[in-house]
């Protein structure tokens, strides 16, 4: 009789537990998810990679400790990196800033299958790209910021190897005029190996130029540029010189936290995106008042 008591109070123990930590499993994905709806967000305008800038091109504006953005764009066929008139593409990013000046972005580039192209791959071109900011903006000097993609790729369309300015106009009250101008570099180091033979991270590092090498897109290979023009942190316009072509395009953020922008490439075909930006850092005040009162 004794054995049996024994048993049924482990039992009862075990359930308890399980209970328990499905409580913090949940509890962990409540608070995550909250973050995300209730916390404070950024205007969170981003280039096609989803770094701070225009359309593709980067931009040297600084963003908080803590930022976490996350977000798709679509590259029309004509401009797809991989190859033009081939595919459309899609990116998926996501991008924090873990230092006051470092960010640290992911995206994946995928092509998009066609009627009369059918596309078989999985997740798509992998990149991690680092942005610094060298300088922040003040009253009479403008931003600085270098962004460089890893050298650890051994193939990517749209690898970034640029150094941009940044300054902001003051033109009225609500009215703010955003100028940035960079130039990419047109070598950059890459890794020559197979995937069937990716045993390491530092093997056969070389240095390729952007011209010569597979795609030969020409993404951000020489002097760029543009300017945007937002009203309040609502929105606003903006255009672009990407090295190679003009582009002009708008963009709106709703709740604070969400972007959605499009674009016209080269006067040509249309490029849409949206974007999600929260701090992860700086609950907002409704999230501290309800965690206040869970105390």
């Amino acid at each position: 009789m004794k054995a049996v008591t024994t048993r049924v109070v482990d039992n009862n123990q075990e359930d308890l537990l399980k209970k328990n930590t499905h409580k913090r499993k949940d509890g962990l994905m409540l608070s995550f998810l909250l973050l995300l709806m209730l916390g404070q967000g950024a205007l969170a305008q981003v280039n096609l990679s989803g770094k701070p800038g225009l359309l593709f091109t980067p931009t040297a504006v600084e963003t908080e400790d803590g930022l976490f953005r996350f977000g798709y764009n679509y590259n029309p066929i004509r401009y797809s990196l991989r190859g033009r008139n081939r595919n459309p593409e899609r990116i998926l990013y996501a991008n924090v800033t873990v230092l006051p000046r470092l960010e640290v972005n992911i995206n994946f580039l995928q092509m998009i299958n066609t009627p009369t192209r059918k596309v078989k791959e999985a997740l798509g071109d992998r990149q991690l790209d680092l942005r610094y900011l060298i300088l922040k903006e003040k009253k009479k000097r403008p931003s600085l910021a270098v962004v460089m993609t890893t050298p650890f790729t051994i193939d990517g369309a749209m690898l970034t190897h640029a150094v941009m300015a940044t300054k902001n106009f003051t033109i009225q009250k609500d009215l703010i005029l955003e100028m940035s101008a960079g130039f990419g570099s047109p070598y950059y180091l890459y890794r020559k190996e197979s995937n069937l033979e990716n045993s390491s991270l530092l093997t056969n590092l070389k240095w390729q130029k952007k011209s010569e090498d597979n795609y030969k897109n020409h993404y951000l290979q020489g002097p760029f540029g543009g300017a945007a023009l937002r009203y309040k942190k609502w929105g606003g316009l903006m255009v672009e010189y990407d090295s190679k072509h003009i582009n002009a395009g708008a963009f709106v953020t709703l709740f604070k936290r969400w972007t959605i922008q499009a674009g016209l490439l080269n006067g040509d075909q249309v490029m849409v995106g949206t974007s999600y930006a929260v701090s992860l850092l700086k609950p907002s005040k409704r999230l501290k008042k309800l965690s206040d009162d869970q105390k």
